[in-house]
């Protein structure tokens, strides 16, 4: 089964943060070369049904940031990992400790769905000086002009980067994340094209996506797909990465 280009997401501390070293190694081994891993958060504005009742489970269990990140020093046997998150638990953290909880895990960048870009400058220019990047993240309110101003202050650090450092995150609908709710990729495919003549960065397309077709559409534009809610009810019905992703790729 050819998984990439692919971009899957997993809900840290669900169903354990034991649990996590396994997902990770299975995903390695079916050849993904990055994955998303949430932090789980209490008050998220950017998660579905799904992927909420996953970080309140999480959260019960007692997956909080710094634990999730303790769980993760010494991995090798994972893709490089893209951190999915909020401002707020980064900042309780204190910039000093997030980089030294980061320094011996796998995480090669950060996603921080309330942070745009301009607003904590120091704290963006700090972890990125570190190594951890931010990923752009690109509404369907956000007009080329923006983009661009947007893809310049989070600049792509190269061809030699790895992917997870490189691409920008384009959401294909506004709302939450979740499939099933009739996302109409037409207009995101002319986004993702217009975009593609201001930056050669990777694209990737999140929120909404789980059957084959949307998943094609999106690969048919040079653009990777997001798997996320279908991977995570997968997974919490008992099925294994490869058996949740087939679900999905058909």
């Amino acid at each position: 089964m050819a998984l990439n280009p692919l971009l899957p997401f997993l809900m840290a501390g669900d169903p354990s943060l034991e649990a996590l070293p396994g997902y990770l190694s299975e995903a390695r081994a079916l050849g993904l070369e990055a994955l998303e891993l949430g932090l789980p958060h209490s008050d998220p504005i950017a998660d579905g049904p799904v992927l909420q009742a996953a970080a309140h489970r999480a959260i019960a269990r007692g997956a909080t940031p710094r634990r999730v990140l303790e769980a993760l020093a010494g991995l090798t046997d994972s893709p490089d990992l893209i951190l999915f998150t909020y401002l707020n638990p980064l900042l309780q953290l204190g910039v000093a400790s997030l980089l030294r909880l980061l320094e011996p895990t796998p995480v090669r960048s950060l996603l921080v769905v309330d942070l745009p870009f301009g607003e904590e400058p120091e704290f963006e220019a700090a972890l990125r000086e570190a190594g951890y990047p931010m990923v752009p993240l690109l509404a369907p309110t956000t007009c080329l002009e923006r983009a661009q101003a947007l893809l310049g202050t989070r600049p792509d650090p190269g061809p030699d980067a790895p992917f997870a450092q490189r691409f920008a995150y384009v959401v294909a609908r506004l709302g939450v994340t979740g499939a099933g709710q009739g996302t109409d990729l037409a207009p995101v495919l002319r986004r993702v094209d217009g975009l593609k003549a201001i930056s050669n960065r990777p694209f990737a397309v999140g929120f909404g996506l789980s059957d084959p077709g949307s998943l094609q559409a999106v690969r048919a534009l040079g653009a990777t797909p997001v798997i996320g809610s279908a991977l995570v009810a997968g997974l919490t019905s008992g099925s294994s990465i490869r058996t949740a992703l087939s679900a999905c790729l058909g």
